[in-house]
């Protein structure tokens, strides 16, 4: 077995121990592993991204519905229109983007590095959150603003629909400020969106991807959960928020990484 393949396979259970530890942030994870180690197309590893997402967060989700913490209403109203963006952009766009997105004054920007750019700045956007930002003073929410709420929802299904990963990052601030709901029911409530999201982005690519290959994915999945299981035993050891951090660090490591390779390559 080539060392990149291991190295893969390893990346897979640490994006599951991500996921256990942090409760998100996996699927960011995941992406640059399945391109840069298995050598899978952009396009393509953002669908396997959904799947592995909405399968270790659907054990999250259960827990959740077991306490009592999901808003089941406000998860419908940003819920539908996220979804359905979001399976739009699978079905409809993102395979029937140009291999050359956009060509002119001696720039070529082609489709994998308009994908993985857009996934380098979620990753900043994500990590400066995660190690800088969250010690913040927050503004008042701005509480049952539903329609900015809709709006908001339209437009990270459309950002998730082409990334494959950072729905949860986005979901749980707007769920915060403009459905006013506290934090463990904004977390909550966004990972049972994430699942559904991710599982009908999933949907999106079957049948519309010549590439799926499902015995890899099922393999990738089952380190991946090997992974979390690992994640959620050690996190009763470890310092979460101090971890948070120090993942934010690492998350904005990696973003600027992968800027640079995309631009310097």
């Amino acid at each position: 077995m080539e060392w990149n393949i291991i190295l893969g396979y390893a990346g897979a259970m640490l994006t599951g121990v991500v996921l256990g530890l942090l409760g998100g942030g996996g699927a960011l994870f995941s992406i640059p592993v399945l391109v840069y180690l298995f050598h899978i197309p952009p396009a393509v590893a953002t669908g396997y991204s959904f799947f592995l997402i909405g399968v270790t967060a659907t054990f999250g989700v259960a827990q959740n519905v077991r306490k009592q913490l999901i808003n089941y209403s406000v998860a419908l109203y940003y819920g539908v229109p996220s979804v359905l963006t979001v399976f739009v952009v699978r079905k409809f766009v993102i395979h029937q983007l140009p291999e050359i997105v956009l060509q002119g004054g001696g720039i070529s920007i082609s489709k994998d590095f308009f994908i993985l750019t857009l996934l380098s700045l979620m990753m900043l956007l994500a990590g400066y959150r995660m190690a800088i930002d969250s010690n913040r003073t927050q503004d008042k929410p701005l509480q049952n603003n539903y329609p900015l709420l809709v709006l908001i929802a339209i437009g990270v299904g459309f950002f998730l629909g082409l990334v494959g990963a950072g729905g949860g990052f986005l979901m749980t601030p707007a769920l915060i400020y403009f459905a006013g709901l506290d934090m463990r029911k904004a977390l909550a409530t966004s990972l049972l969106l994430v699942m559904v999201n991710s599982f009908i982005g999933f949907l999106g690519d079957v049948g519309t991807s010549p590439h799926l290959d499902a015995w890899f994915l099922f393999k990738f999945s089952c380190f991946s959960l090997l992974g979390m299981a690992l994640g959620m035993y050690l996190l009763h050891y470890i310092d979460a928020i101090k971890l948070k951090k120090y993942f934010g660090w690492l998350m904005l490591c990696m973003g600027l990484a992968i800027l640079a390779i995309e631009i310097f390559k």
